[in-house]
């Protein structure tokens, strides 16, 4: 008895899934397709899950290096980033000021990485921000601020220097621009998408259009042949 083309696939359907391997679990919604179409994008097979503790992302076993060095390149998955409900929750002892103070220095730097994330081109945002306490009835030293980035060579990021030392200035009250370290480095891409192939003409249809040119060349010889001086008829 012949079996069907279309029993075989649904049989094998279960041995394609399982060649598939887990990249990232517990990933919201909105990250996770932006993650799926960017593997897609690059050419790169991938599917996801929904599960209870959220979304879990899926890729061919053969291209698991290719779709981590493509996310990494764009940033993905983002760093969680922390909220005051995180660093000051409810029913908390008091804590000492300097804890206090550590804290809201944090959720400085965690906003303007976020600030600075959202722009184009960025890959990576780090803020680190510094605000001396006053020591032995000494005038407090000046906060500073150091800023690492690293952007997509796809961007001009460096043009905007003048735009990114200011929205780190005003993020931190009080902190004058000579105290704004800013370091910008161009991300250097491993992976590069597959470059198209070249459509090329199969063989059977190279097989017919010589065949059709042989069977010109042939029946031009033949008239030649009749119309040459002291042919037959």
């Amino acid at each position: 008895m012949k079996t069907s083309p279309w029993v075989l696939l649904l049989l094998a359907l279960p041995l394609l899934a399982g060649c598939k391997s887990e990249l990232y679990s517990k990933l919201d919604e909105t990250e996770a397709n932006q993650m799926l179409a960017l593997l897609i994008y690059n050419k790169i097979p991938a599917d996801k899950q929904v599960g209870k503790d959220g979304v879990s992302l899926r890729v061919e076993e053969d291209r698991f290096v290719d779709a981590v060095e493509v996310l990494r390149q764009n940033g993905l998955p983002k760093r969680k980033t922390v909220t005051m409900q995180n660093l000051f929750p409810s029913g908390q002892l008091v804590s000492s000021p300097a804890q206090e103070e550590a804290k809201l220095n944090y959720l400085k730097s965690q906003q303007l990485e976020k600030m600075l994330g959202s722009m184009d081109g960025v890959i990576t945002a780090e803020v680190s921000v510094a605000e001396p306490r006053a020591v032995d009835g000494e005038a407090p030293a000046p906060s500073s601020a150091a800023v690492f980035i690293k952007y997509s060579p796809e961007i001009n990021l460096p043009a905007r220097e003048a735009e990114i030392r200011a929205l780190v200035r005003d993020g931190i009250p009080g902190l004058a621009p000579d105290r704004i370290t800013l370091t910008l480095q161009r991300a250097e891409y491993r992976y590069l998408p597959p470059a198209p192939v070249a459509r090329q003409t199969p063989w059977p249809a190279i097989a017919a259009a010589g065949g059709t040119a042989l069977l010109g060349v042939c029946a031009a010889v033949a008239i030649w042949r009749r119309r040459r001086p002291g042919a037959a008829a």
